[in-house]
């Protein structure tokens, strides 16, 4: 019996279309039975995972199993907070497509200059190295970019009713001594629960905004993109189409 097609998924500190991608990876795991999803997180991966309220949801993209778990606070050489080698399980090809998605500039260029020295990045080094494919979606993509903002409040639209201070289940959402709203970015795990409980509309999540990355992370892109063995999307879609292709599903 052929063993299960096995993916990592490791998340950086960025926060542009991670909401999209887990919804991919929920698609594409709900769509098929065959496949064993491992989660790895870089220490900001996991704040900023927490704010855009997917930290809380990884452990329903991870399968379970030996190679399916959530992988984080990992020591230097790659080793996550349970023991778990993960840098050496991708050097033995347990796993056969590395994802590193979103991608940040910084793990962008970590990539394509070798340095690893967190989870994704140590992840994608060995994938390199042992000829395992590495599937990036970089949130630095073109020189017109989207991302996507965290929860925020809309100062001039605020009425400062507070039914958001009470709302949030984290205590996340402070009253200021001079009486403005502000939510505590340390605490926010992006429930949008404030946004319900906001009578006037004042609190958007996830809002969408253009940014120009800086010539030298195109040109690491560029790098990256003439790389044998890795793979670039540009989308959330496009990165698991090609997922799709690279593990013959």
């Amino acid at each position: 019996m052929p063993r299960l097609k096995r993916i990592l998924w490791c998340i950086t500190g960025a926060g542009g279309q991670l909401r999209s991608v887990l919804r991919g990876f929920l698609s594409l795991k709900e769509s098929r039975l065959d496949l064993e999803v491992g989660v790895a997180f870089s220490r900001a991966g996991v704040e900023v995972a927490r704010i855009y309220g997917v930290l809380d949801k990884a452990s329903s993209v991870a399968t379970g199993g030996r190679y399916g778990g959530v992988y984080r606070d990992s020591s230097s050489s790659g080793v996550a907070e349970d023991g778990v080698p993960i840098g050496g399980r991708v050097s033995l090809g347990r796993y056969d497509v590395v994802v590193v998605a979103p991608a940040t500039s910084n793990t962008l260029a970590k990539i394509a200059h070798g340095v690893a020295d967190t989870l994704p990045t140590i992840a994608a080094s060995q994938a390199l190295k042992t000829g395992i494919p590495l599937l990036i979606l970089p949130s630095d993509y073109a020189e017109e970019s989207v991302t996507t903002m965290p929860c925020r409040i809309i100062d001039e639209m605020c009425n400062r009713c507070r039914l958001c201070v009470d709302a949030c289940p984290y205590d996340a959402i402070h009253v200021l001594p001079g009486g403005d709203v502000r939510i505590d970015y340390g605490l926010c795990r992006g429930c949008e629960r404030c946004v319900a409980a906001c009578p006037v509309e004042a609190i958007r999540c996830w809002e969408e905004s253009t940014v120009s990355p800086s010539p030298i992370d195109l040109e690491n892109l560029a790098r990256l993109k003439a790389t044998s063995g890795v793979y670039i999307a540009n989308s959330s879609g496009e990165l698991i189409e090609k997922l799709r292709i690279l593990l013959g599903i």
